[in-house]
């Protein structure tokens, strides 16, 4: 398998270009030079302050360079609105808002597997509540606040396909749309016709190196062949495959995260995510939080993977929490947010406190009931990680 990684002189033309086209954006922007520099410089000096969590990768993919699970790839119109956003936090130019950049949409409660960690069990294979027309006018409202990039999920997302195609068609041209999913049921000609419609690419749940271990915890045989299945077939589309972990105490050891690492090179992967249990839905009200040596461990996992020369060939990393725990976090309506199988509105998949309805009254006072009242989670983890 050939890694979709880039490195060497293509990796240092690619960044040159990037940087050169949001220049271009900050003059077009603020129309005036002396702005568009301040603007870029100050950007800069804040991507340094994430150096340790800016990867430094870049996957291609379709023509297009992918440097972080969570922004859009390059070039595209969404890559430019992304940026757009971005400088307009930096510097305001719009006299609106700042716009979100991204959104997690749940669209479907159906759902043929029975995960141990579901955060949708309350309501997993219950009636849908939500029609087309209503997805549609969800998106759309999401769209028209800024979001350059859209997450699909469920439930499986797929078992909605017909509306998922609609959906992607609507939000695509000026954002990349991805779908999260078990790999169940993406055959080869419904990964063509997502490409078509314009999606960007899938972020399969995979939860084991060990094919009985991730079967297990997914509650269906077989579900390790779907993601196998499901991240060639995709890849053959010619969209980016990344995959999502979710580590367990039980998982988390050396032995199994380098493994998995193998794996998800093995498999063409761009990206994995990581996100750690938590107590919500299925796991509502057991200790399933991981221990702080097991935060270090993995930690150390996503730095060596992307900044360590011995692993240029693997995927990037994105790991939420660890970034959460040392800057803060970018949801509850700041950078993105969370709409669920019913269109209530919530700060993360994971903080579930309602402020809202995405189709009821103004969605802008929705956004704002949402940041004023910030990451519940966010003032436990600093108390507890001192």
């Amino acid at each position: 398998m050939t890694s979709p990684m880039v490195f060497g002189v293509r990796k240092r033309v690619i960044k040159t270009l990037l940087w050169m086209r949001i220049a271009w954006i900050a003059l077009r922007a603020y129309r005036n030079p002396r702005r568009a520099k301040s603007a870029v410089q100050r950007m800069i000096a804040a991507r340094a302050k994430l150096q340790r969590f800016i990867t430094g990768k870049y996957a291609r993919s379709a023509g297009r360079y992918f440097w972080n699970f969570y922004s859009p790839g390059f070039p595209s119109r969404a890559f430019d609105r992304y940026v757009e956003c971005e400088l307009d936090r930096i510097e305001p130019f719009r006299g609106a808002p700042p716009a979100l950049q991204s959104a997690i949409f749940a669209i479907t409660k159906r759902c043929p597997l029975q995960c141990e960690h579901c955060c949708e069990w309350a309501v997993l294979n219950d009636a849908e509540s939500l029609s087309n027309a209503d997805l549609s006018a969800i998106v759309e409202r999401v769209r028209v606040r800024g979001v350059a990039q859209l997450l699909l999920s469920g439930g499986e997302p797929l078992r909605r396909f017909h509306d998922l195609l609609s959906l992607i068609e609507l939000a695509s041209p000026e954002a990349d749309v991805w779908i999260l999913t078990s790999g169940h049921g993406l055959s080869e000609d419904r990964a063509r016709r997502l490409r078509s419609s314009g999606l960007t690419g899938v972020a399969l749940s995979l939860d084991h190196w060990d094919a009985a271990s991730h079967d297990h915890f997914r509650g269906m045989e077989g579900a390790y062949e779907s993601v196998e299945r499901g991240a060639n077939r995709a890849r053959d589309a010619g969209l980016v495959v990344a995959l999502s972990l979710c580590p367990t105490r039980a998982f988390v050891s050396s032995d199994n995260l380098e493994r998995y690492a193998e794996t998800a090179r093995r498999l063409g992967a761009s990206f994995i995510q990581i996100l750690e249990p938590k107590a919500v839905g299925r796991y509502a009200g057991a200790d399933v939080a991981l221990t702080m040596p097991q935060q270090r461990m993995l930690e150390e996992f996503a730095d060596r993977l992307n900044i360590d020369p011995a692993y240029h060939d693997f995927p990037a990393v994105a790991y939420a929490d660890f970034t959460k725990r040392s800057i803060g976090c970018f949801g509850a309506g700041d950078r993105y947010l969370y709409i669920d199988t019913d269109g209530a509105l919530h700060p993360c998949p994971f903080c579930r406190i309602p402020a809202g309805h995405a189709l009821d009254g103004d969605f802008d006072d929705a956004l704002a009931r949402l940041q004023a009242a910030g990451c519940p989670a966010r003032a436990e983890e600093v108390h507890a990680h001192g």
